[in-house]
């Protein structure tokens, strides 16, 4: 069995994969809450073979196509997100097998992060680490209503001038350990930014002391939304999630996917009504970044002039 690129050739395999349901153990946040719905790997394929900003890899065994996976860029083209990725061969090699084959893909491509979301059950959970990929977070999905009578004091509207104080929220909020894995700097948050399921016009901020000390975004559909705040700011988390349940409405089911360690977050959702669900892990894998070594050399300078005998 080996995992690679897929191939025109595959056509055929890939159309007779393509008529299995599957589960796709690769979970992104835009796809939360919905529907399963049947992937589609001939057409991730032939994007890919289109140049249209995917990549897409497959296991074989002799002739037959057993697994696939596929990732999309994230924040910026140095980032990889995992959007598919499925065993059809039941048989957990084919996962490694996958997992090794994008990280492999993302080193010539000089991708620095390929980042994996997996519920905490799934098969993938246990083959990621041994395909090099690194635990970063535990996330919990907590859903319901929210039944909240919160005055949004002190939120307002995120603006694009908050990009660094909300880095250094994000510094603040999470463990070093979690941001060793993810992000350190502010270039690397940019490149890890999962964009696709957030709407910017519908983010809010929470200022306390000068500093953003909240931030929450709202889906473009769906219902879902992230809180984020800095330890020890109950009050900040009550005030977010006010304008949050405010702006869906009491009728819309409400979603937010939260690090397990932001105890904060958690009791703030569990006290405005919702209740916890499905856990699931963030892997990411970090491919080295070449560094320059500068040489110095002594150089001679040779004056002009002439010999006198």
């Amino acid at each position: 069995m080996s995992a690679r690129a897929p191939r025109p050739t595959d056509l055929v395999a890939l159309v007779t994969f393509d008529g299995e349901v599957r589960e796709n153990q690769a979970v992104t946040r835009d796809r939360l809450g919905k529907a399963p719905g049947t992937p589609r790997p001939l057409s991730a394929a032939v994007e890919q073979w289109l140049h249209l900003g995917r990549q897409t890899w497959v296991s074989v065994r002799g002739r037959s196509i057993v697994g696939i996976a596929t990732a999309r860029d994230l924040g910026t083209p140095t980032a990889w997100e995992l959007d598919t990725l499925i065993d059809a061969g039941d048989d957990p090699a084919v996962i490694a097998d996958l997992l090794r084959q994008a990280a492999q893909s993302a080193a010539r491509a000089k991708v620095t992060h390929v980042l994996l979301r997996t519920p905490s059950d799934a098969p993938a959970a246990r083959q990621a680490p041994r395909a090099g990929f690194a635990k970063a977070l535990d996330e919990r999905l907590w859903g319901g209503h929210l039944q909240i009578e919160a005055t949004a004091e002190g939120v307002r509207d995120w603006r694009e001038g908050d990009d660094l104080a909300c880095f250094q929220l994000y510094s603040r909020a999470l463990p070093v350990t979690a941001r060793a894995v993810l992000a350190m700097t502010r270039e690397e948050s940019v490149a890890v930014a999962e964009r696709r399921w957030y709407d910017r016009g519908r983010s809010f901020v929470v200022e306390r002391e000068g500093r953003v000390a909240g931030l929450a975004r709202i889906a473009r559909t769906g219902g879902q939304f992230s809180l984020m705040v800095e330890p020890g700011q109950a009050e900040v988390a009550h005030a977010l999630l006010g304008a949050v349940a405010d702006r869906l409405g009491k009728t819309t089911v409400q979603r937010a996917l939260v690090p397990m360690c932001a105890a904060d977050e958690e009791r703030a959702l569990s006290a405005a009504g919702l209740e916890p669900g499905n856990e699931f892990t963030l892997f990411c894998h970090r491919t080295a970044r070449p560094v320059l070594d500068e040489a110095h050399a002594a150089v001679r300078a040779v004056a002009p002039g002439r010999l006198v005998g």
